[in-house]
């Protein structure tokens, strides 16, 4: 039983992992994105655009936290990866980012893991919000603004 459980944990990690890479991912495609405008034609949308980075990496930082509290170690940004290995892009719409973390709250609800179901919580919150004022997310970068 201990084994199973100890299993589950480091399953757990990885997946969270995977989803601090998304974060870092999404923080990145903000700033790649603020590059191409000017504060002074755009600063709407600079502004948001900033406010979008900040929320990914706070995301990140939130769940970082939850992986030390599970005893795992928490992922680096892609550039900062010692092995030198780059990890997977992610290429995700706008609903699918969001079911995917819908899915890992209800993952962390059936594991009763109160403070990560609160860290899902405030994820989903921010992308649906986002989602419902800007009508996509880091998923769809042609051309227009973003944010998640």
């Amino acid at each position: 039983m201990k084994l199973e459980g100890e299993r589950l944990i480091r399953r757990l990690v990885r997946r969270l992992n995977g989803d601090i890479q998304r974060e870092f991912q999404f923080a990145d495609t903000y700033l790649r994105q603020a590059r191409f405008l000017s504060l002074e034609q755009y600063p709407v949308i600079y502004r948001e655009i900033a406010v979008c980075a900040a929320t990914a990496l706070a995301n990140a930082t939130a769940l970082a936290a939850e992986v030390l509290a599970l005893g795992g170690i928490p992922a680096l940004p892609a550039e900062e990866n010692p092995q030198g290995t780059r990890t997977r892009r992610y290429r995700l719409g706008s609903r699918e980012i969001l079911t995917h973390y819908r899915g890992r709250l209800r993952m962390a609800e059936r594991l009763g893991l109160l403070r990560l179901c609160e860290v899902f919580q405030q994820i989903v919150r921010t992308k649906e919000l986002h989602l419902a004022h800007t009508g996509f997310m880091p998923g769809h970068l042609a051309g227009r603004h973003l944010c998640s």
